[in-house]
């Protein structure tokens, strides 16, 4: 009896688990385009700083900091009115918008305010930082890709103290494939769900 209702809680929890993958979308362009953006600005920050052009480190992440918002704004809009039309608003997927944007409100604000003169050593780990803390919260909430991410993260960090001639290029490139990778796996896993679902349902 014991191992009946055993196994009927497990079948339960696991019903439960695709459900919310299938239900939450990951939103995998706004992933995609931040880790293009890591990829694109923590390098071109490295080929800037080694002849000292620091003056054109700010418009360049301004450009990129407004194509990351303004797709984040689009998609963000796109996916509450999908979740109002359906009848669902998901309490995990608005609890992982807050931590993001709790953690990137601080780090811009923090950026703004100057308090870490060397722009080259400064805010690029704070925002590694808050990129492996984003996701590493993701990995604990939604799935295991996000945390793989976030750790690899903290990894690059780390070797970025030691190899601190090309420590950006290092960054861009683990942080960019740290949202990336996760991303299209999520994407991958959230279709098949959902096509699985959508037959279920008309069967």
């Amino acid at each position: 009896m014991e191992e009946k209702q055993l196994a009927e809680d497990l079948k339960f929890m696991r019903s439960m688990i695709e459900r919310t993958h299938r239900e939450i979308d990951p939103e995998a362009p706004v992933m995609i385009v931040w880790g293009l953006i890591c990829m694109i600005g923590y390098p071109a920050t490295q080929f800037l700083a080694t002849p000292q052009l620091y003056k054109w480190m700010w418009p360049m992440w301004t450009i990129l900091w407004v194509i990351g918002v303004s797709v984040t704004i689009y998609s963000g809009v796109k996916v509450a009115r999908r979740e109002r039309q359906s009848g669902l608003v998901s309490q995990l997927s608005k609890q992982i918008g807050w931590i993001w944007l709790i953690l990137v409100v601080n780090g811009t604000i923090w950026t703004l305010m100057g308090l870490f003169k060397d722009y080259f050593g400064g805010p690029g780990f704070l925002w590694a930082a808050i990129y492996g803390f984003a996701l590493s919260i993701m990995g604990i909430l939604y799935s295991k890709e996000w945390l793989y991410g976030g750790i690899a993260i903290f990894i690059a960090i780390l070797a970025a103290f030691v190899i601190k001639f090309h420590a950006y290029v290092v960054l861009g490139i683990v942080m960019g494939l740290g949202c990336i990778i996760p991303a299209l796996i999520a994407q991958k896993r959230w279709r098949r769900l959902r096509e699985q679902g959508e037959r279920v349902e008309s069967s």
